[in-house]
């Protein structure tokens, strides 16, 4: 699922033409002219709110319906940690920047390229704002990083709901403040032309599109904004109702989506790694490896692996992903495979680039071949000739070992040193999202 991958030239080219016409469609909405942004804060003209909340509105419409489709996949959708503290202070400062000159940031830049003065001399302000928080910045270091953090919060994570229901109150609060918006102008619309005025109320900018629309000679043309600010409403309000009864799709449907990739990378044994790679990862210091053992909690009890953690599928889906350290290497485990498997499953569809591929190309997330079973046969028993990764696991996903008693990983062969190990030929399938040295260390 999108969002697709693209070459970092390719990104570049998409993000030139993007802000060119986010650009040019601001400048055409008015933006460029800072009296149009300030009669936002004397209610005779809401231009601002309309356009911008306008696209708020049709981007989360399009975003979250493609999800419920399964177009998008929004788990891979990057959204900006949330940090209350400088979120407050930091919203304040622009609120009074944005009072005082005139502008937003986005809008000088568009009132700059223009050759206005006012947007040229605000962006020498927010570069001289800029220079001087870099500056700053060390004072306030911890407030800034750590403030309020809250990590990847969305309104439907903080509700506890299905993000359509937020969609769909979202599209409501917005129609609300439209209507808001229009009996703003029209209590606030100022009989008096352009160049009157006072400190207090400013001369009016030209009129908004719809006083336009409303003023225009010919009736057609304001029968037609009419006709088209209804549709507008009403499909907006459709997506949002299709959105909500199709519901955010669960880890089960994005199986079932990329189900053919999926069962092909199990077959063809390509995301099963040997127990010997998985102990060179173990002694590799600079690999981050992070090891789900995903067993009922009495067999993880009785042995598990050095630094494993037990989880289920139920915690998989509700956010342990997206606690993994950066660029971290996932091994899946169980008693043999069956539910390793299955776990590979639901983590692969959350972390793999594009699970409907085979293999991806940057796969984190592997499965322990043979599972703690075959680990228990290599290095408790001493089996060397136990079989490669290449070879499935036949059993019932039981443990076939026995323990007098819950050692956990209070035993050697938890994390057996390398020399002491049974040597074995393998071929290595883990490929680190980052580089990574052997551990040895060297200078090479």
């Amino acid at each position: 699922m999108a969002p697709f991958t693209f070459t970092p030239w390719t990104s570049a080219m998409i993000t030139v033409i993007i802000g060119f016409f986010f650009g040019f469609v601001l400048e055409r909405a008015g933006f460029g002219i800072s009296r149009n942004l300030a009669a936002q804060f004397y209610f005779y003209d809401m231009r601002v709110l309309k356009v911008m909340f306008t696209a708020i509105v049709t981007a989360m419409l399009l975003i979250f319906l493609a999800s419920a489709l399964g177009f998008v996949d929004f788990s891979r959708v990057w959204v900006p940690p949330t940090y209350l503290g400088p979120a407050v202070v930091g919203g304040f400062l622009l609120g009074v920047g944005f009072i005082i000159g005139g502008y937003c940031p986005g809008t000088s830049l568009v009132a700059a390229a223009t050759f206005k003065l006012d947007g040229i001399v605000y962006v020498g302000g927010v570069l001289f704002g800029l220079l001087m928080f870099g500056e700053t910045a060390p004072a306030f270091w911890g407030f800034f990083n750590h403030a309020g953090s809250l990590g990847r919060l969305t309104l439907y994570d903080l509700l506890g709901v299905d993000a359509g229901v937020v969609v769909l109150g979202v599209v409501l609060m917005a129609i609300g403040a439209f209507g808001f918006a229009e009996i703003m102008e029209r209590i606030f619309a100022q009989p008096h032309g352009p160049g009157t005025g006072s400190f207090f109320s400013p001369s009016r900018p030209e009129p908004s599109i719809r006083l336009k629309a409303e003023k225009c000679a010919c009736p057609l043309t304001a029968l037609w904004v009419k006709y088209f600010r209804r549709a507008a409403v009403a499909t907006a309000l459709t997506i949002a109702v299709a959105t909500l009864l199709i519901g955010q799709p669960s880890a089960e449907r994005k199986i079932a989506w990329a189900s053919k990739g999926l069962d092909q990378s199990i077959q063809e044994r390509k995301i099963h790694i040997d127990p010997a790679e998985l102990l060179g990862l173990m002694h590799n210091n600079q690999a981050r490896l992070v090891m789900a053992d995903v067993r009922r909690p009495s067999d993880f009890n009785l042995f598990h692996l050095l630094d494993a953690q037990n989880v289920n599928l139920r915690e998989l889906d509700s956010g342990w992903a997206t606690n993994l350290p950066p660029a971290a290497i996932v091994i899946v485990m169980s008693n043999d495979e069956r539910a390793a498997n299955e776990a590979w499953k639901h983590l692969a569809v959350q972390l793999n680039p594009d699970p409907q591929l085979p293999v991806a190309d940057k796969s984190r997330v592997y499965v322990l071949a043979g599972g703690v079973n075959r680990w228990l046969d290599i290095y408790q028993r001493g089996q060397a000739d136990s079989p490669g990764p290449e070879t499935a696991a036949t059993g019932d996903d039981t443990c076939r070992h026995r323990f007098a008693t819950a050692l956990g990983s209070r035993i050697a062969c938890a994390r057996p040193t390398i020399e002491k190990a049974p040597r074995r030929t393998f071929v290595a399938k883990v490929r680190a999202v980052i580089p990574t040295h052997h551990a040895a260390g060297g200078c090479g």
